[in-house]
């Protein structure tokens, strides 16, 4: 991938990313308007039940897909390669669907949601993790237009059945789940479809060789996903319990406002991780070191705009949601600094996924999640909600060290010397 191609589907990535956050934010005014506070936190304690149990269904298998595309001899072998991911998948979702029949009271005591809200967050958790495999192989071919016209088009669809539901047939909280039911069910569906189209996916095949291989991938992921939740969604269960579900409601819409910084950091990465995998299997030394000078550049970037989220975050959170949710705008600039030390974590673990020692990425994240919810309680009874936000953002910034530590000892990098010419990467 030529530089013109990497800035070409950034700036497709970053156009794709601003449209598809931009229409859930569409949907904001028209959920805290026609729904409580309550139920509000009813939502955000769905958003969170379905990342809780998205480990459990495979959402790590998709990482293993895409890093395959480079290994692989053919497309053949390839797609009966994605056809053992999809198994896995399947059989992943039958387990934990059956696990939550047996002990569904037990859940639903625990997470203070109907059991059927568990269901559905399977349902919704193992869509996406058959959509994210469809959406790696576009984006790992350089493919940003189709990438972002099917996230478009999901959010889109999510978007207009939501005002349907609530508005229209005034079913609350439960219209806006039931959109991401149907609307992640269907699409994981297409998703199939395409990949078969493609001759990307032989799901009638047996080849343990590629389940083991995919498992090895993606199983040190595991606790890699469970620190992300621990960082990035547990707290909504903390809140709920210290301070009310009007609060974790509150605290949402900060949280779902600030992922705005999120959507720039992912088109960049989005279209730098192609261009990154080629450029590390060529191993040439000054490739590293133009790979440095670029990161180097966006941690700058990042660093000099993070400052100003602190200052338009009140006014933003009033323009939007309304005075009733005017809490949300003190925390939001501690959630976005957070979302910004979460842009510069991710231009480096890409350095782990190339090398396959995912087991490294996992003991960062995972103790960075930990750490995330032992700051949490400590702070919500000295800070109350905005130190909810404190946590994160300190959370993320000791991930972003100790992953930058980790990068350099799995796949080592110039990073002390890429200006010098002809010297060696360590």
């Amino acid at each position: 991938m030529s530089n013109n191609l990497l800035l070409k589907n950034a700036s497709t990535y970053f156009g794709a990313n601003v449209i598809n956050g931009l229409i859930p934010f569409i949907l904001l005014p028209i959920l805290t308007r026609y729904l409580t506070v309550e139920a509000y936190g009813q939502v955000a304690i769905f958003q969170t039940l379905y990342w809780a149990v998205s480990a459990f269904v495979g959402i790590t298998i998709a990482g293993a897909s895409d890093r395959k595309f480079f290994d692989a001899a053919s497309e053949k072998h390839l797609a009966d390669f994605i056809g053992a991911c999809v198994q896995i998948c399947l059989f992943l979702t039958l387990t934990t669907i059956s696990f939550f029949l047996i002990f569904n009271a037990q859940f639903s005591n625990i997470t203070g949601t109907p059991p059927e809200y568990i269901f559905y967050a399977i349902i919704v958790a193992a869509s996406l993790s058959i959509i994210q495999i469809r959406l790696g192989q576009w984006q790992i071919r350089g493919k940003a237009k189709i990438f972002g016209f099917f996230q478009i088009l999901q959010s889109s669809l999510i978007v207009i059945l939501s005002v349907l539901l609530i508005v229209y047939l005034s079913l609350d909280e439960i219209g806006r789940i039931f959109s991401q039911v149907l609307i992640c069910g269907a699409f994981a569906i297409t998703s199939i479809i395409l990949l078969r189209k493609d001759k990307l996916l032989n799901f009638f095949t047996w080849n343990p060789q590629y389940i083991k291989e995919s498992l090895q991938f993606a199983i040190p992921l595991i606790p890699h996903v469970a620190g992300v939740f621990l960082i990035s969604m547990a707290d909504r269960f903390f809140i709920a319990g210290e301070l009310g579900v009007d609060k974790a409601g509150i605290y949402m819409l900060a949280a779902q406002l600030a992922t705005v910084v999120s959507l720039v950091h992912e088109s960049i990465n989005r279209a730098f991780l192609p261009w990154l995998f080629e450029k590390l299997a060529m191993n040439k030394t000054e490739d590293k070191k133009l790979i440095v000078k670029y990161t180097y550049l966006w941690f700058v970037v990042i660093l000099m705009t993070s400052p100003i989220l602190f200052f338009i975050g009140p006014s933003i959170v009033i323009i939007i949601a309304g005075p009733q949710y005017s809490e949300a705008g003190n925390i939001f600039g501690w959630l976005a600094l957070g979302h910004s030390f979460g842009g510069m974590y991710a231009m480096l673990n890409c350095y782990i996924y190339f090398s396959k020692k995912t087991y490294s990425l996992s003991i960062v994240t995972l103790f960075s999640g930990i750490l995330n919810i032992i700051l949490l309680i400590f702070f919500l009874k000295i800070y109350g909600l905005i130190g909810a936000g404190i946590a994160f953002s300190i959370s993320m910034l000791v991930r972003f060290f100790l992953t930058w530590f980790l990068a350099q000892y799995v796949h080592p990098m110039p990073w002390l010397s890429f200006r010098k010419q002809g010297s060696s990467t360590y």
